[in-house]
């Protein structure tokens, strides 16, 4: 599952993740947008290509990854989809769309991080473009016609905030806040007085963010974000499996139980666009309706990152892109606990983890941060569709390339990205959509 360049000297290109950097900057500030005339410059494809260019020709060795892999197979499955479903070549465009947009930045991502301060230094950028997005909210609520000093930004609704780009939509500024908790929590903990101070007042303005939203399913995936992190850090594998199928539904009828006539319609749509899409899969098992179909179908999204492609991309288009989402947060896990005592056969004796180097602490620390960043987005993918936006492969290109630095530093663990795992995570994406199933026979009675 893993091709491998012929064996030659390393090379590791500052150049490469220096257009990274600025593209990093530019997809989640976007400061090119804060003013009209510069809004329509292609600052952040130029970046892209430069980026990918040097990293063909300095990087070395190149390698593709399972995950890479999985989603590169989606491309032709959404072309002959959209061609069975009567949408003649459209689904070719589809398929560029999403290499260009998403495949290539998960590459670059998992490629040109090689060492913990890149990382950090990204890391940096993401809270720096959160606080951008959390002032200029601010700045909606305070303006009558709610528009913020970032470009053309204005609140919809009855005030919720917006940012610029693809942040227009309050869901996905609430889901990249979520994702922002965890690099928070690790500044804190490894940083100074100054720096926890610092972070306490970053976590004050995402919480208020997060309340701007006014998202739903933004509050109740930083409500359990938090519930997991305990759950993982003193529960059993076997109760976190649980929690994952049980959760879900508890948390959508409990939203549903608002008393207001509006939520309640909000959640009986939501329940309804997941039984269409449930539909959708069982009667086109195979290929599905075709990327970019579900409104076609039934009018509005899914509401739903899960049933959104489960339902146009059937059991292989949800098995492979689903594999790749479960297989990165899986082996982020695999490391997570690997350094928690285990108990021995016969459970009579607590066996301690083997002690390993600083760099290989510093390292877990970071796959640590971004699995919590990951569980953000799975969380708040289940009542959003965002199946193919940037912010997950953008993550998942993160945790690979603390994956990749992980193997260099403890090579067993890299029998974890064979085939039998590969396959084994296509499976277990399956008990998301369980979830959805629950869910619907209990909301829908």
């Amino acid at each position: 599952m893993v091709i491998n360049t012929p064996q030659v000297e390393e090379k590791d290109s500052a150049v490469a993740f220096f257009f990274l950097f600025l593209y990093t900057a530019l997809v989640l500030i976007r400061p090119h947008e804060f003013w009209q005339e510069s809004a329509e410059w292609i600052l952040i494809k130029v970046c892209a290509i430069i980026c990918f260019l040097i990293v063909l020709i300095a990087q070395r060795p190149i390698k593709l990854y399972p995950q890479h892999w999985m989603l590169l197979a989606l491309l032709p499955f959404i072309s002959v989809s959209a061609f069975l479903n009567g949408w003649g070549m459209q689904g070719i465009n589809q398929s560029e769309r999403l290499l260009v947009s998403s495949i290539i930045p998960l590459f670059l991502f998992s490629t040109a991080i090689t060492t913990i301060q890149r990382q950090i230094l990204l890391m940096w950028i993401c809270l720096a473009a959160s606080m951008f997005m959390v002032h200029n909210g601010h700045s909606q609520q305070l303006n009558f016609f709610g528009y913020g000093w970032a470009g053309d930004s204005q609140s919809v609704g009855d005030g919720r905030i917006t940012y610029l780009g693809f942040f227009s939509d309050p869901n996905d500024l609430g889901m990249f806040l979520v994702m922002n908790i965890p690099f928070v929590v690790y500044f804190f903990h490894t940083g100074g007085m100054i720096k926890k101070l610092l972070m306490l007042a970053v976590f004050t303005a995402i919480c208020y963010g997060i309340y701007l939203t006014d998202s739903r399913g933004t509050l109740l995936g930083a409500l359990s974000l938090v519930g997991l992190y305990f759950l993982i850090s003193y529960g059993s594998a076997k109760m976190v499996l649980i929690s994952v199928v049980i959760a879900p539904a508890l948390a959508t009828l409990l939203s549903s139980f608002r008393g207001i006539s509006a939520a309640d319609s909000s959640s009986q749509g939501r329940l309804d666009a997941w039984y269409d899409g449930i539909q959708m899969l069982i009667h086109n098992p195979v290929f599905g309706v075709g990327m970019g179909n579900f409104i076609d179908w039934h009018g509005k999204t899914a509401h739903n990152s899960y049933v959104l492609i489960a339902g146009e991309l059937g059991i292989p288009g949800y098995s492979l892109w689903g594999g790749a989402l479960i297989l990165t947060v899986f082996v982020s896990y695999i490391f997570l606990k690997s350094q928690k005592p285990t108990y021995s056969e016969d459970r009579k004796e607590l066996i301690a983890a083997q002690p390993v180097s600083k760099e290989c602490t510093e390292e877990l620390l970071i796959n640590k941060t971004l699995f919590y960043s990951m569980i953000g987005f799975m969380i708040t993918a289940f009542f959003l569709s965002r199946t193919y936006t940037l912010l997950l492969f953008i993550f998942m290109g993160m945790s690979i390339a603390s994956h990749i630095r992980l193997f260099k530093l403890m090579p067993d663990f890299y029998r974890y990205y064979s085939r039998d795992t590969v396959f084994s995570c296509m499976g277990y994406c399956w008990v998301v959509i369980i979830a959805v199933y629950l869910t619907l026979k209990i909301g829908l009675r």
